[in-house]
């Protein structure tokens, strides 16, 4: 096979909680560079035309791990089993190069009231 399949997991959310998640790197796995940035995107399906429902950015971002802090007024607007994904942006390595876009974690959303 070739490219790389997202690990897929479920992302829970709770009404009236915050979102906070931390997403590791293994411990074999090399450092996220500076200037790494990701975002978590929530569509309404898995099309290529699912209309995004909201885009979550990393609040940090460190060599080890994604930082992830969602308020209430945000997540409380997700409805239940729509879709969601982990998306990396790792910076050009040089100026001839490009951003390199990576998926790292894809799955449904499930509600938790």
């Amino acid at each position: 096979m070739s490219g790389y399949s997202p690990i897929k997991e479920t992302l829970v959310l709770t009404r009236g909680a915050d979102y906070v998640h931390r997403f590791q790197k293994a411990a074999k796995d090399p450092d996220f560079p500076e200037g790494t940035t990701a975002e978590i995107v929530i569509t309404r399906g898995t099309s290529m035309s699912a209309p995004v429902l909201a885009t979550w950015p990393a609040y940090d971002v460190n060599p080890d791990a994604l930082e992830f802090w969602v308020q209430t007024t945000e997540t409380d607007a997700i409805p239940d089993r729509v879709n969601w994904r982990l998306l990396v942006h790792y910076p050009a390595q040089s100026p001839e190069s490009e951003v390199q876009d990576f998926c790292w974690m894809r799955g449904t959303v499930k509600r938790e009231q």
